[in-house]
């Protein structure tokens, strides 16, 4: 995996690794993946009751009509500008939020922890939604894990374990989960302190000319 190229000139065809692009690329990667494999019940498909669609739940879920696949959404809930939650957006269930949450810069890469928030929607009185949200989840961690050495996108391999969790809290009809992945991005690093460490091999060796060429080169390398 190579290190970011440095844009003076910034050329937004070109694309730099990080945290950012991260997220754009799982957002474009779960769209792929769900656009023509799910399809699950929303709030708006109350709309098209009872003409085509049944008020039984269980009859309902035997039929397509209504149903839609997970929106995938990067950052946040969509919110105002006042900060309130965007009420227009509240019908796009079933969704998933990915997010950046946290990251730890080590010598030889940059290890960055990612969420990813499902939620669904299932007015079924058996609150069986949940295994909905527990099928996107596993469906999601065998994409993941699908690649063997190599990344997604050929930029961002995953570090293992993935780790999820049903959320507790009664949100019926909305069912929620939120999966912890880790990812590895490439890392600067600093050169050492000269006065510190001294001369580190091939890292910012200066060698000032003098007269005394000899005696300079004996004190760098401990002889004098």
């Amino acid at each position: 995996m190579g290190a970011p190229l440095n844009i003076s000139n910034p050329d937004f065809g070109v694309r730099a690794q990080s945290v950012y692009d991260l997220e754009k690329t799982l957002v474009a990667f779960l769209n792929q993946l769900f656009v023509d494999a799910y399809r699950l019940d929303n709030p708006s498909v109350n709309l098209v009751q009872p003409d085509t669609v049944p008020f039984d739940p269980t009859a309902r879920a035997q039929t397509l009509e209504g149903k839609v696949a997970p929106t995938v959404v990067r950052g946040r809930v969509p919110r105002t500008v006042t900060g309130e939650l965007d009420l227009t957006k509240v019908p796009l269930v079933p969704h998933i939020i990915v997010q950046a949450v946290s990251a730890k810069v080590e010598q030889q890469e940059t290890v960055v922890t990612v969420k990813l928030l499902v939620a669904v929607y299932d007015e079924n009185p058996n609150s069986q939604g949940y295994q909905d949200v527990q099928n996107i989840i596993e469906a999601i961690a065998i994409a993941f894990t699908s690649f063997g050495q190599a990344a997604i996108n050929q930029a961002y391999p995953i570090v293992l374990p993935i780790e999820w969790q049903l959320r507790e809290e009664n949100c019926y009809p909305h069912f929620i989960g939120e999966m912890t992945t880790k990812w590895e991005l490439p890392s600067a690093r600093p050169l050492p302190d000269m006065e510190t460490f001294g001369i580190v091999p091939a890292e910012h060796i200066e060698v000032r000319a003098s007269a005394d060429t000899t005696s300079n080169i004996a004190e760098l390398i401990g002889l004098s």
